[in-house]
């Protein structure tokens, strides 16, 4: 027997709904029957019997009807699992829809070049033949312009682009709120032996400098982000995290749940460890030499600070205000010709 769809393409499924109103009209009619002779022992198996058949039957109705009675799925209600939206304020938000983004764009062909909206995935998506999607931004060089971050099989940085109009943009984001996405036809940018991309000019630099690549000297480093939090005989490591993750691993250190927490970004790193009374110790291990050394540099600062000046370096790739770090490389390399590693 042929199952019956209406206009919407949802089924009714007439086995399951024949079958549960015969079981239906059975066991009412054995409740009853059970019910007249409830004083007999045989009265109260009927009666248990036909309540057992009703609710199976009312089941079989439910899974006949069950597809006629779901609400529609708006596209404006469509979530996909854990993405970040930074908006064209640079506020960010896990609250994702259609209607957001069509806001995002509308804003975008407003305001023009120089800004942008990006959408972060803290647990990236495996597409075919192209890699693990980490990211997707959203820019206007005089029409939409569309670049998704793959991260490859062997940890490399993948660039695809594609120009288009706001209307198919629009059409995009839909498919991708809903798992459809479709990256058919987008340019591949890769970086070539010198780790500069063919292609690039200032504005790109500008537009994709941070979601690259670092360079030291030569040498490509690919790009990654890393928060790992110590405890006393234990360590968690987060490939896939959010700005507010970070704060809580600040806070963690601060009250003494944490025995330090570590943020990698590319080729650096920076140490949070606990302070004197309401401080935190903050230790930025970088190479400024371009020889391969590295240079380690500390400061002090609240817990509120300590929060700034970290976020600000996850999003950007440097801090903001780079006096007021002293430079502790001589004191860093004795501890550790004495006692070995130290941080």
């Amino acid at each position: 027997m042929k199952e019956k769809h209406n206009k919407k393409g949802r089924r009714l499924r007439l086995i399951p709904l024949l079958l549960g109103a015969y079981g239906l009209f059975l066991g009412l009619g054995l409740t009853v029957i059970g019910l007249t002779g409830i004083e007999e022992g045989i009265g109260m198996a009927r009666l248990l019997l036909g309540l057992g058949m009703a609710f199976f039957g009312l089941y079989g109705i439910w899974d006949g009807v069950r597809d006629l009675a779901k609400p529609d799925k708006k596209p404006g209600n469509l979530l996909a699992t854990p993405f970040i939206l930074i908006d064209l304020a640079g506020n960010q938000s896990s609250n994702v829809t259609f209607g957001r983004l069509q806001e995002q764009l509308k804003g975008l062909m407003e305001k023009g070049e120089g800004v942008n909206f990006e959408i972060r995935l803290l647990s990236p998506i495996s597409i075919q033949e192209r890699g693990m999607l980490k990211r997707v931004l959203c820019t206007y060089q005089d029409a939409i312009l569309l670049t998704a971050f793959f991260i490859g099989d062997e940890g490399g940085y993948w660039i695809y682009r594609e120009s288009t109009g706001p209307d198919m943009a629009e059409e995009w984001f839909r498919q991708f709120l809903s798992g459809r996405m479709d990256f058919c036809g987008w340019e591949k940018t890769e970086p070539d032996a010198d780790g500069e991309r063919a292609d690039a000019n200032p504005k790109d630099v500008q537009a994709f400098g941070q979601e690259s690549l670092n360079r030291t000297g030569r040498t490509v480093v690919f790009w990654h982000q890393l928060l790992v939090i110590f405890g006393e005989s234990w360590h968690d490591e987060h490939k896939f995290f959010s700005d507010r993750d970070l704060e809580l691993a600040i806070e963690g250190v601060h009250a003494g749940k944490y025995q330090k927490a570590v943020l990698e970004w590319g080729a650096q790193a920076v140490d949070i460890f606990p302070g004197l009374e309401a401080e935190l110790t903050v230790i930025w291990r970088t190479n400024i030499t371009g020889k391969g050394t590295s240079r380690f540099f500390a400061k002090k600062g609240t817990v509120t600070q300590v929060k700034f000046w970290l976020v600000h370096y996850l999003n950007e790739g440097s801090f903001e205000e780079t006096s007021g770090w002293a430079d502790i490389t001589a004191q860093v390399e004795k501890e550790w010709r004495k006692h070995g590693k130290v941080l």
